[in-house]
C-alpha cells in the first residue's frame, strides 16, 4: 500500500455451501469483492472450493476455521485456526472466527458473536478498536451481504447489500 493506493481487505462469513466446488456461492458475492487485495473468509466455510471461487479475483485468500464445521487445519493452507494479525498500513488488523475475543488490534473482523447465532452484519467501535462482521451473502438474517474495508489515511467499511 501507498499513500495514495489504498489496501481493500473483503470479508465473507457463514457461507455454508454444500457443493465441494463452491459454486453455490452466490456470484453475485464474488464480484462485490472484485479488487480486493486479500479476502477473509470468516468461519462456516463448509466447502474448500469456496476459496477457489474467491482467489479467482487474483487476491490473496485466507479462511479462519470454525473448528465444529469446516475442514480439518492443514488441509488447505489458505484455512487456519485464528486469530490472524496483520500489519495493514500502520494499522494492526486482527481476523477472527468469534467477537469478543482477546486481540489487541486497530480493526477486528469476525464471523459470528461468541455463542454462535445470526448471520447479520455489525460495524462498531469497541475499546477504540473499529469491529466488523460481513454478515452473510447466502443465509440472511434480514440481508445478504460481504463487506469491503478500505485501509488508507483511515480505515472505512463498506457493507455491500447483495441481491436475494
Amino acid at each position: 500500500m501507498t499513500a495514495t493506493q489504498p489496501y481493500l481487505v473483503g470479508l465473507i462469513a457463514d457461507t455454508h455451501c454444500k457443493s465441494a466446488d463452491g459454486s453455490d456461492l452466490p456470484s453475485s458475492s464474488i464480484d462485490a469483492l472484485r479488487g480486493c487485495d486479500l479476502i477473509v473468509h470468516l468461519g462456516d466455510l463448509t466447502s474448500l472450493g469456496v476459496l477457489d471461487a474467491l482467489a479467482a479475483n487474483g487476491a490473496e485468500v485466507i479462511g479462519i476455521r470454525n473448528p465444529k464445521l469446516d475442514a480439518p487445519a492443514g488441509s488447505d493452507p489458505r484455512l487456519v485456526d485464528g486469530p490472524v494479525l496483520r500489519d495493514i498500513g500502520g494499522r494492526r488488523f486482527a481476523m477472527v472466527r468469534e467477537y469478543p475475543c482477546d486481540v489487541d488490534a486497530d480493526v477486528v473482523a469476525f464471523g459470528v458473536p461468541v455463542g454462535g447465532g445470526g448471520h447479520d452484519h455489525r460495524v462498531a467501535v469497541d475499546g477504540g478498536s473499529l469491529i466488523v462482521s460481513p454478515g452473510s451473502p447466502n443465509v440472511p438474517v434480514r440481508h445478504n451481504t460481504v463487506a469491503v474495508l478500505t485501509f488508507a489515511e483511515s480505515v472505512d467499511v463498506e457493507v455491500v447489500h447483495l441481491p436475494h
